[in-house]
C-alpha cells in the first residue's frame, strides 16, 4: 500500500453514502484508516499515517487529492485548494486547471448528480473509479481493507493478462480486472449512474502541435522551478545513479534543500560495468553531500517478497528490483525523511533513444529547408549510414510497431512526426515508473522529471533540438552545462547492469521454475512448453530476459492474490 494510498467516496445522496459506510467503518479502523473528509456527500479515507494531502471543497461538494502547485511552482494554499474544488468541473473548466496548475493531485466535483474526475496530466496518483450502492468511489490504491466496498461483478480480466504475459514489461493503461474504471493522466471523467464518459484534456501529442513555431522553453529555468516546488522544505532520500538525469535532479535543488538531503544513495555491484560510484560520488561532492554506497550481491526474491507487491490494481511492474525498493524504504523509515527522489523519466523526456527517425522528424518539420548537417550528424551519431531509403524504412517500421501501442495518449498523433510520437510513447510507459512499488509504503516516490512543466518543455521542442549536435540529450546536457560535473557531462556511455542481473536471476531460477511452472499462468496455459528452456544459467547471462522473467513473476503473484481476493469475496 502507497503511501499516498486515499479513497473517495461520493453519494448520489447521503443516505446511500451513509449505508455504503455504516457497516465498514470499524473494519477501516482496525486496519489503521481515518476519515479525512466528512460532508454529507463526499468523504475521503487513507491510513492514517498516509503521506497525502486532502483538501474538502468550502461547500462539501468536492476534493483535492495530493499536491497542486501554480504556474510560478507555489504550493498553492489551502483555501485556493478549497475554492478549486467548488467550481464545476467541465472540460472547460478542466482545461483552465490543467493550464494553470500542475501537482501529484486527483480533483473531484461533485454537480448535479454527475461525480467529475480530474487527473493531473503527470499520472503521479493512481486513479481507478467504480460504482456500487449509490456511491462513486475512486482509489489511488487497493489494499484489501476496501474490498466489502469493491463491485460484485469484479473479476480477473484474463485477455489482459495474456496482452500482459506476450509483452513484459510494458505498461498497459488497461487494468486487468473487469468491473474497474481506471482514468488516464490529464483526462477527465465524468460518471452518472447510467454513463461513463472519458475526456483527455491534456495530450502530449497537443502540447507539442502548440510549440511548434514558438521559442523553445528555457529548459533548465522549468527544471529547476519544479524540483524545487516538489521537494519544498521536506527531506528526502535522493537516488543518485550516477548517470545524467539524477545528476541534473541532484543539481535542481537548493542549497538549502540540499542541506536536508537525509541521503544520498548510490547502488553499485562489483561488474566494473556496473559501478557508477566515481559519478555519483562526482555529483555529490560539490555540494559535500556524502554519498550512501550499497553494494548489490544477488536477488533476495521469494513467494514472500513478490507477494507484497501483488496488492495493486495491476502487477507491480514497478517493483522489478526488489532489493533496491527494499533498501530505499528501509532508508526513508531510518532516517525520517518524507520520501524519495529519483532521475526517472529523463529519458524519455529529454530523448535519449539513438534513432534514425530524429532524420524523419527534421525531413518533416523543415521539408525543403531541411539540413544537411542533422542528417550527418545523426550517421556519425548512430554509426550508420542516414540515407533516404534508410530512412524511409526506418519509419516504415516505426509504423508497424505502434500497432501494439496502448495508452490514450498516443490515440491521437496527428502532424507529429515519427521521432517524437515515439518520444510520447516512451512517455506512456514511463507511467509504470509513477506505480506503487515497495519504496513507495512508507513515503511517495517523486519523478520530478515526469512532473507536468517538465514534460511539456521536452515535448514542446523538437527531436532535433532536443539531440541537437548529434547527441542523447544534448538540450538537457547544454542548459546544465556549468553545474554538472565534467565526469557526468563528457560521458557518452551509461551504466550496464545486465550482466549482473542475469547472474542474480540465474541464481534464483530453482525458485522461479517452481513459482511459474507450478502456479497460476501455467494453470491458465499462458506459460509456453517451451518456457522451461529459458530457464537456464546460460539463457539468463548470455541471452538476457532476465526481465522478463522477473516481470512474469510479479504478474503470477499478482493473479495468485487476486484470484485468492475474489475467492474469499464470494465464500
Amino acid at each position: 500500500m502507497a503511501a499516498d494510498t486515499a479513497l473517495i467516496l461520493v453519494g448520489d445522496n447521503p443516505a446511500a453514502l451513509d449505508a455504503l459506510v455504516a457497516p465498514f467503518s470499524r473494519r477501516l479502523a482496525r486496519a489503521g484508516w481515518s476519515r479525512r473528509s466528512a460532508d454529507p456527500f463526499v468523504r475521503v479515507y487513507s491510513p492514517t499515517a498516509a503521506r497525502v494531502e486532502v483538501t474538502p471543497a468550502l461547500d462539501g461538494h468536492g476534493v483535492l487529492i495530493g499536491d497542486i502547485y501554480d504556474s510560478e511552482g507555489r504550493a498553492v494554499a489551502a483555501r485556493e485548494r478549497g475554492v478549486l474544488g467548488c467550481r464545476r468541473l467541465d472540460p472547460d473548466r478542466a482545461r483552465s486547471v490543467c493550464a494553470n496548475y500542475w501537482g501529484r493531485y486527483l480533483l473531484v466535483r461533485r454537480a448535479d448528480g454527475d461525480v467529475a474526475i480530474l487527473r493531473d496530466p503527470s499520472g503521479a496518483l493512481e486513479c481507478v473509479v467504480w460504482r456500487k450502492g449509490g456511491v462513486t468511489l475512486i482509489a489511488t490504491g487497493c489494499a484489501d481493507v476496501i474490498d466489502p466496498w469493491l463491485p460484485e461483478d469484479l473479476a480477473i480480466d484474463w485477455d489482459e493478462v495474456v496482452a500482459m504475459v506476450r509483452r513484459p514489461g510494458e505498461h498497459r493503461h488497461a487494468l486487468p480486472l473487469s468491473g474497474l474504471q481506471t482514468v488516464a493522466a490529464g483526462e477527465l471523467r465524468t460518471i452518472r449512474v447510467d454513463t461513463n464518459h472519458g475526456e483527455q484534456i491534456w495530450s502530449p501529442a497537443e502540447v507539442y502541435r502548440r510549440g511548434r513555431g514558438r521559442p523553445a522553453p528555457d529548459l533548465r529555468a522549468v527544471v529547476q522551478q519544479t524540483v524545487r516546488s516538489l521537494a519544498g522544505d521536506r527531506a528526502w532520500v535522493v537516488e543518485v545513479s550516477g548517470g545524467l538525469d539524477s545528476a541534473i535532479v541532484a543539481a535542481s535543488l537548493s542549497a538549502d534543500q540540499r542541506e536536508r538531503v537525509a541521503a544520498w544513495v548510490n547502488h553499485y555491484v562489483d561488474q566494473p560495468e556496473g559501478d557508477e560510484r566515481p559519478y555519483a560520488r562526482a555529483v555529490v561532492a560539490p555540494f559535500g553531500g556524502v554519498l550512501t554506497e550499497v553494494r548489490r550481491d544477488g536477488l533476495g526474491l521469494d513467494g514472500r517478497r513478490l507477494a507484497q507487491s501483488a496488492n495493486g490494481f495491476r502487477p507491480a511492474i514497478n517493483d522489478i528490483d526488489p532489493d533496491y525498493n527494499a533498501d530505499i524504504a528501509k532508508r526513508i523509515e531510518a532516517t525520517g525523511a518524507w520520501g524519495s527522489l529519483t532521475g526517472q523519466g529523463g529519458d524519455a523526456v529529454f530523448f535519449q533513444m539513438p534513432t534514425l527517425l530524429v532524420g524523419v522528424d527534421e525531413l518533416c518539420e523543415r521539408g525543403l529547408q531541411a539540413r544537411g548537417a542533422v542528417i550527418h550528424r545523426l550517421a556519425r551519431w548512430l554509426r550508420k549510414p542516414a540515407w533516404p531509403t534508410v530512412l524511409g524504412q526506418s519509419w516504415h517500421e516505426h509504423l508497424k510497431d505502434r500497432k501494439g501501442w496502448d495508452h490514450p495518449w498516443l490515440d491521437d498523433l496527428k502532424g507529429v512526426p515519427p521521432a517524437k510520437a515515439l518520444q510520447i510513447s516512451v512517455l506512456a510507459f514511463c507511467q509504470s515508473f509513477q506505480a506503487e512499488a515497495v519504496r513507495s509504503r512508507l513515503g511517495p516516490c517523486i519523478n520530478p522529471l515526469l512532473s507536468q512543466p517538465v514534460m511539456e518543455a521536452g515535448l514542446a521542442m523538437s527531436t532535433v533540438d532536443l539531440t541537437w549536435g548529434g547527441r542523447d540529450r544534448s538540450a538537457a546536457r547544454a542548459a546544465f552545462r556549468d553545474v554538472l560535473p565534467h565526469l557526468i557531462f563528457d560521458r557518452r556511455s551509461k551504466g550496464e547492469l545486465s550482466a549482473y542481473y542475469g547472474e542474480a536471476v540465474a541464481g534464483r531460477l530453482g525458485f522461479l521454475r517452481d513459482y511459474l511452472l507450478g502456479g497460476a499462468l501455467a494453470e491458465a496455459g499462458l506459460i509456453r512448453l517451451d518456457f522451461d528452456d529459458q530457464l537456464s544459467r546460460d539463457a539468463m547471462v548470455w541471452k538476457g530476459g532476465h526481465s522478463e522473467l522477473l516481470t512474469l513473476a510479479l504478474i503470477e503473484a499478482w493473479v495468485r492474490r487476486w484470484k485468492a481476493r475474489l475467492a474469499a469475496l464470494r465464500p
